[in-house]
C-alpha cells in the first residue's frame, strides 16, 4: 500500500482526535503517525490549549474592565431610579393620605343653620343651658367647637368633613342635646382668655348662627327626663371603672 500523505492524515485527524472516525480511519492514522514526527506534533498541539496573542489578552483585559464600568453605572443608575421611585411612591402615598384625611375625617366644613332644627332650649338646674339639636339633612355630625369673640358671643359650631357621611342611626351629635355652662365658660375667659364675659350663646358661626341663649334672657326649667338624663350622665362619668 502506497503511504498516506501528511496532508491527508492531517485533514483526518480532528476526526480521530474526537474519535468520531471508523475503525479503519483510526488504524490508517495511528499507522502513518507512528512513522511520522510531523503529524504527531500536530496531534500534540490539539490537546494542548493554545495561546492566546498578547495584543488579544491585553484588548481583552480593557474590554473587561469597560464592561464592568458599565455594570457598575448600571448598578448606580439601578439604586438611583429605585430610590427614586420609592421617594414618588411614598410622596403619592402619603398625598393620598392627606386627600383622604382632609375629605373625610379632617372636620373643617361648619354645618349651616338652614339644617338645624333647635328645640327644648331650658336650664339644668345647676344652671346649666341645655337644648336639643336635630340636623335634617340625613348626614352625621362629627365634631362640635367651641369659641367666642371679644364682644362676649359664644359659638357652638357643628362641624363635618368636606365629604359627609349618611347618618346610620338617629343619635349622636346629628340628633341630641347639646348644653353650655355660661358659668363654667366665664370661669375660664377671666383665667385663660381675654377676660371677655359671655353675653349671648349662638348655635352655628358669626355668620350663620341662631340664638340660644342672651343675657337678662330668662329660660324655662328643664323637664324632669332631661334633669334625669344629663343626672345619669354625670353619675356615669364619675362612676369607677369595672
Amino acid at each position: 500500500m502506497s503511504r498516506v500523505s501528511c496532508d491527508i492524515i492531517q485533514d483526518l485527524l480532528p476526526l480521530y482526535y474526537d474519535d468520531v472516525c471508523s475503525a479503519d480511519t483510526k488504524a490508517l492514522v495511528e499507522g502513518h503517525l507512528a512513522d511520522c514526527p510531523d503529524c504527531r506534533e500536530v496531534l500534540s498541539h490539539m490537546s494542548s490549549p493554545m495561546p492566546l496573542p498578547a495584543q488579544t489578552i491585553e484588548q481583552n483585559k480593557q474590554e473587561g474592565a469597560g464592561l464592568q464600568q458599565v455594570a457598575a453605572q448600571w448598578s448606580r443608575t439601578k439604586w438611583i431610579s429605585f430610590s427614586k421611585g420609592l421617594l414618588i411612591t411614598c410622596l403619592a402615598v402619603g398625598l393620598l393620605f392627606l386627600v383622604y384625611v382632609g375629605l373625610f375625617k379632617w372636620n373643617i366644613t361648619s354645618v349651616p343653620t338652614r339644617v338645624m332644627q333647635v328645640s327644648d332650649i331650658s336650664q339644668l338646674k345647676d344652671g346649666r343651658i341645655v337644648y336639643h339639636v336635630k340636623m335634617t339633612d340625613g348626614y352625621n355630625v362629627n365634631q362640635a367647637s367651641i369659641d367666642s369673640d371679644a364682644d362676649g358671643n359664644l359659638y357652638m359650631t357643628p362641624k363635618r368633613p368636606i365629604i359627609k357621611s349618611k347618618k346610620f342611626a338617629n343619635m349622636g351629635l346629628s340628633n341630641m342635646y347639646y348644653f353650655n355652662d355660661i358659668k363654667e365658660r366665664n370661669a375660664y375667659e377671666k383665667s385663660f382668655g381675654e377676660g371677655v364675659q359671655i353675653k349671648a350663646l349662638y348655635l352655628g358661626t358669626p355668620d350663620d348662627r341662631i340664638l340660644i341663649w342672651e343675657q337678662g334672657m330668662e329660660l324655662p326649667a328643664a323637664s324632669e327626663s332631661v334633669e334625669m338624663q344629663f343626672n345619669s350622665e354625670e353619675n356615669d362619668s364619675k362612676r369607677p371603672p369595672g
